[in-house]
């Protein structure tokens, strides 16, 4: 006999893994809401991110990944807004309440709350297209988040981790690409070892929560790149009110990507491609220094990739230093 919705929630997300025992959570799973506890010099940081079978992930995806990816997209939110980890719902729909599914859905997604001690506190369940709806809360003190206003003419531009990887995975499992019939990999498939990292890089994406903490009070302006590297720029610099300048030979790109595809389609994937997950911020002169020696104790790697300008447009410059001309080819859900 089938497990009813509430079964379903005390069996396999009401447990101590997922809820964990943070002191900020008075009510968790059980209410009609959760109940908590900020501080008073704590802001709240919110956001909320779906992933819809066959669109984000393959349909004969493993349940333990799926998971995995959904709760990591989030946090990389939380990582752009400078913001600590605290609690998170989850809206659930499922074509088939299958328990072996549930089962490993439920242990991906309880690995990743508790390396970063992120409390699952309620949410909703129903039968539909499978599709899966995060919200995430953090908390940041008051006057110190991260946002996507605040670049100024001057600032350097960086980049973490590497670019490009999240299209060449999309490619490589042969989901479609928003970067045309063109965008295809060197090989039908990639060797097995490359194919092992595309599929880490896709699927469990390092959200750069440490990263951002560290570095925040260096940082004028941040998002995360989730739409592409031109696009998600391209929203720094309309809140800002500024343009930017983007060096093509300083963009990182992974040795994995290179084995993959062109050269062009490359650089393609690293301007346009989106769901790499990797963090985009600017820094003001007197700021570097001091921001480079955070990052590199958190651990993480940071390029230099550009410089935002006065003049409110977005340009990048060849390593033979002629202007590429930038497409307005950022990922869109509507988009036709």
């Amino acid at each position: 006999m089938s497990l009813s919705e509430f079964e379903i929630i005390q069996k396999y997300f009401d447990s101590a893994e997922l809820t964990l025992n943070r002191e900020e959570v008075l009510v968790g799973i059980g209410d009609d809401g959760a109940l908590l506890n900020l501080g008073v010099e704590d802001h709240l940081v919110i956001s909320t991110d779906v992933l819809v079978e066959s669109i984000h992930y393959p349909a004969n995806a493993n349940p333990k990944k799926i998971a995995s990816r959904a709760l990591i997209v989030n946090l990389s939110d939380l990582a752009a807004m400078g913001a600590k980890p605290l609690c998170f719902t989850l809206g659930l729909v499922l074509a088939d309440a299958s328990e072996p599914w549930l089962q490993q859905f439920s242990h991906g997604l309880a690995e990743v709350a508790k390396r970063f001690n992120i409390a699952l506190v309620g949410g909703d369940l129903s039968k539909g297209p499978t599709t899966i709806a995060i919200q995430v809360h953090g908390t940041t003190q008051s006057g110190n988040a991260l946002c996507r206003y605040g670049a100024q003419a001057g600032d350097s531009i960086f980049v973490t981790g590497c670019l490009g990887d999240g299209a060449i995975a999309l490619a490589s499992m042969g989901l479609p690409s928003h970067l045309g019939d063109s965008f295809q990999l060197e090989k039908d498939q990639p060797a097995a070892n490359c194919a092992a990292y595309f599929d880490a890089a896709y699927f469990q994406p390092e959200p750069r929560i440490e990263f951002a903490l560290q570095c925040a009070s260096f940082i004028t302006s941040a998002i995360d790149i989730s739409d592409g590297l031109v696009g998600d720029l391209g929203h720094i610099c309309a809140k800002s009110n500024v343009g930017a300048t983007l060096k093509a030979a300083n963009i990182p790109t992974s040795d994995s990507a290179s084995c993959c595809v062109s050269s062009d389609n490359l650089l393609r994937a690293a301007l346009y491609g989106g769901d790499d997950y990797e963090l985009c911020v600017t820094v003001s002169p007197g700021n570097q220094k001091a921001f480079l020696a955070a990052a590199k104790e958190s651990g993480t790697r940071v390029s230099y990739i550009g410089e935002i300008t006065e003049n409110p447009e977005l340009v990048c410059i060849s390593e033979s230093n002629e202007e590429i001309v930038l497409q307005s080819n950022a990922y869109s859900h509507f988009k036709d």
